[in-house]
């Protein structure tokens, strides 16, 4: 009985705790105008991430000859390799909205797409990230990935970037050795098929 009592007690001290600790955040959110409709502080963001999973939307595309547009990826949680570009969905923003921005951020052009997904997939990442302190961080994904050309006349501008540099864009006939592990297991079928059609052209 005892042992029951202090567990009910512990968890309403834990909740009260975790309560204050929110209240923190929005009265910080509060004082410093901060709107989360326009993204997270890199903190918060992470955390959330422990919670729940991130929706994001993933830009297949493609030019006249088939190639695929890929930006090179350097980061802790997936690592060194070419990768589909993407973003996260903001709170209250519109798939569109999160499209052209992503495609605005990541290759400095709006984007024709095809508003019906190619595929929608999950991904989680590996369980042994030993360099994290938490290994929920960016753990879990919900991916929507949408066929996408570029405006006619478009040229890729690296703005100074090296290849292998994070953001630096390319052209791809095939898929790369170094594909992002992560898009490798999560698209690598998508990307073959588009290849190999062109192919058999």
């Amino acid at each position: 009985m005892h042992g029951q009592a202090n567990q009910r007690i512990y968890g309403v001290l834990v909740m009260d705790k975790l309560e204050r600790a929110i209240s923190e955040i929005h009265e910080y959110a509060r004082e410093n105008n901060l709107d989360f409709r326009k993204g997270l502080p890199e903190p918060l963001f992470l955390f959330a991430t422990t919670m729940m999973p991130v929706a994001n939307i993933d830009l297949l595309i493609t030019n006249d000859n088939g190639e695929v547009l890929l930006t090179w990826r350097d980061d802790i949680y997936f690592g060194k390799g070419w990768h589909i570009p993407g973003g996260c969905i903001r709170i209250k923003e519109t798939i569109e909205e999160r499209v052209q921005k992503t495609a605005l951020d990541e290759i400095g052009s709006k984007v024709m797409y095809d508003k019906t997904p190619i595929t929608v997939r999950e991904s989680f990442a590996d369980e042994d990230r030993p360099w994290l302190s938490n290994q929920l961080e960016r753990s879990h994904n919900i991916s929507l990935l949408f066929a996408a050309k570029l405006p006619k006349g478009y040229v890729i501008d690296n703005n100074g970037r090296q290849e292998h540099e994070a953001g630096y864009m390319k052209w791809f006939a095939n898929v790369p050795s170094d594909l992002l592990n992560a898009h490798r297991k999560l698209y690598g079928d998508v990307l073959q098929n588009i290849f190999n059609n062109q192919e058999e052209k």
